[in-house]
């Protein structure tokens, strides 16, 4: 039985390495996972006066669930893998949140492996951050109008973090 295991975590692994490698242009190749605009805002319009920022659509081809939590000052919106996650971290592929007043994140000694300013969709200053901890997590924020907005990914790239953001501004206020 051993025997048959090594194989395949054999190519479990080649596989992973495979994905971990791939440029950064990669991102346009893969599917993208449309986001259910129309549920979320049924779920947190009337909980929150933040405006809400929403992207069309998640560069992967896996099957999310949009979680929600919303308050009169924030809301996030959780990618999870299963119903009820709630943006645990074994079932959650990230996020997009927003909170008023809320600041930029700074640079964690023995946490940040990446700390830059970028530019984003509408001429929008932002910060791409990679963080490690148990895993890593990139993240990109960036602010309007008072409120701090933030994309997160379990171990995401730059790539499809700054596509997600962009995908959200180009959208507009939803």
């Amino acid at each position: 039985m051993l025997n048959k295991l090594i194989p395949t975590s054999a190519l479990a692994l080649t596989m992973a390495a495979a994905n971990f490698y791939l440029p950064q242009n990669a991102i346009a190749q893969r599917a993208n996972t449309t986001v259910p605009i129309r549920q979320i805002l049924a779920k947190i319009k009337n909980k929150t006066q933040v405006p809400i920022f929403l992207p069309s659509s998640i560069p992967s081809s896996d099957r999310f669930y949009f979680n929600t939590q919303a308050t009169r000052n924030n809301y996030v919106v959780f990618f999870d893998y299963t119903p009820n996650c709630q943006g645990t971290t074994a079932c959650n592929m990230g996020a997009i949140d927003a909170e008023k007043g809320g600041q930029f994140i700074t640079p964690m000694q023995g946490t940040t492996r990446t700390f830059k300013n970028i530019q984003l969709a509408g001429r929008t200053r932002g910060i791409f951050h990679n963080g490690c901890g148990a895993y890593c997590t990139a993240s990109v924020e960036w602010q309007n109008q008072g409120v701090l907005y933030r994309v997160s990914i379990k171990n995401g790239r730059e790539a499809e973090t700054v596509q997600i953001a962009n995908s959200a501004i180009q959208a507009g206020r939803r």
